[in-house]
C-alpha cells in the first residue's frame, strides 16, 4: 500500500515537472513572436504616417497648380505676390515652384507634415534623414506630381540574415491645373488627309503653340513712365530690372518698357527679352517640344 502512494506521488512530481519544462520552453518563443509582431505593427504604423504626409503634401501642390500653370516660367512664378492668394493654396503654391526649382525642397514639405519625434525614434534606419526623395518628379515633361520615398526599416528578426528591409511608397496626383492637352499624336493623327498643321516655336523655347497670338510669345509691350516701383503684371508679380538691358540698377530713364504677364522692366524696346523671334514649323517636326499650357489645350 505504501509502495503505490510513493509511485502515485513521483507520477505527480514528474507531471509536474514536464509542465515546468515545457512552459520554460513555450514562454520565450511566445514572447519573441509577440514581440516581433508588436514591431510590424509599429512598422504599418509608420508607413501611415508617412503616406499621410506624402498625400497631403501632394494634394497642397496639386490644387495649386493651376496659378502656376498661369505663368511662363519658374522665374515668372517667383515674383508672384502670394499674398493675393487664401492662406492653404499659399503653401501649396510655395511649396509647388520651390520644389520645381530645387527636387530636395519637397522633403522638407513632408517633414513639416510629420512627427519627427516619432519618424527618428523609429524603425526607419537614420531616422528622417534616412529617407530619400531623389525619385520624386514634379511636372516633369508632364502635369503629374510624383512623390516617392525610399528607405530601409530594421527587423526583430533575422531573416535568410537580412536585418533591414527595402520599402518603397508613392503618390502621383495629377496638377489641378484644368488643362487637357491632347497627345501629339492625336493632333496628327486628326490631321491626316488634311493640309499638314503647323505650329510657333521660338528659338529657346521647349514648348509649341497652337496659336501664333499666344501671349507667351506674342508679348504686348507697355511704355510707361520711371520705374515700375507700384506697377504689378497679370499675375500680381512686381516687375524687376532686365538682366540684359539694364545691368546698371541706377539707370534712371524717363520711359521704361513692361509686359503683361513678364517680371521685368526694360529701357529698350527691342530688348531681345521682350522680342521673341517666332518660327513657324510643321507640327511634325516639334521633337521633344510639348504643348503650351496656354494655347495647347
Amino acid at each position: 500500500m505504501k509502495k503505490t502512494k510513493n509511485i502515485k506521488g513521483i507520477n505527480k512530481y514528474i507531471a509536474n515537472a514536464s509542465l515546468t519544462i515545457e512552459a520554460s520552453l513555450v514562454l520565450p518563443i511566445f514572447l519573441f513572436f509577440f514581440t516581433a509582431f508588436l514591431y510590424f505593427i509599429q512598422i504599418f504604423i509608420v508607413q501611415e504616417m508617412l503616406q499621410k504626409a506624402i498625400t497631403e503634401t501632394g494634394l497642397s501642390m496639386s490644387r495649386a497648380a493651376y496659378i502656376y500653370s498661369d505663368f511662363y516660367d519658374v522665374s515668372d512664378s517667383k515674383t508672384f505676390d502670394e499674398a493675393l492668394l487664401e492662406e492653404n493654396i499659399q503653401r501649396g503654391f510655395k511649396e509647388l515652384y520651390r520644389t520645381i526649382i530645387y527636387k530636395g525642397a519637397i522633403k522638407y514639405a513632408v517633414e513639416s507634415r510629420l512627427n519627427l519625434d516619432r519618424i527618428n525614434n523609429s524603425c526607419i534606419v537614420g531616422g528622417f534623414d534616412g529617407i530619400d526623395f531623389s525619385s520624386s518628379q514634379v511636372f516633369k515633361c508632364s502635369n503629374d506630381i510624383d512623390i516617392v520615398a525610399r528607405y530601409r526599416v530594421r527587423i526583430p528578426i533575422r531573416i535568410f540574415g537580412i536585418y533591414e528591409m527595402d520599402m518603397i511608397q508613392r503618390v502621383r496626383l495629377r496638377g489641378w491645373s484644368g488643362h487637357k492637352i491632347p497627345a501629339l499624336y492625336r493632333v496628327i493623327e486628326e490631321n491626316n488627309g488634311k493640309e499638314e498643321s503647323f505650329v510657333y516655336v521660338t528659338d529657346s523655347g521647349s514648348v509649341y503653340h497652337l496659336d501664333r497670338t499666344c501671349s507667351h510669345i506674342s508679348l504686348s509691350v507697355e511704355a510707361i513712365s520711371g520705374k515700375p516701383t507700384w506697377q504689378r503684371n497679370k499675375n500680381g508679380g512686381k516687375y524687376y530690372p532686365c538682366e540684359y538691358c539694364l545691368k546698371n540698377e541706377d539707370s534712371q530713364e524717363e520711359i521704361y518698357y513692361i509686359t503683361s504677364y513678364g517680371n521685368r522692366y526694360h529701357k529698350d524696346k527691342s530688348c531681345p527679352k521682350i522680342n521673341r523671334r517666332v518660327s513657324k514649323i510643321p507640327i511634325t517636326e516639334v521633337g521633344e517640344r510639348v504643348p503650351c499650357k496656354r494655347c495647347g489645350r
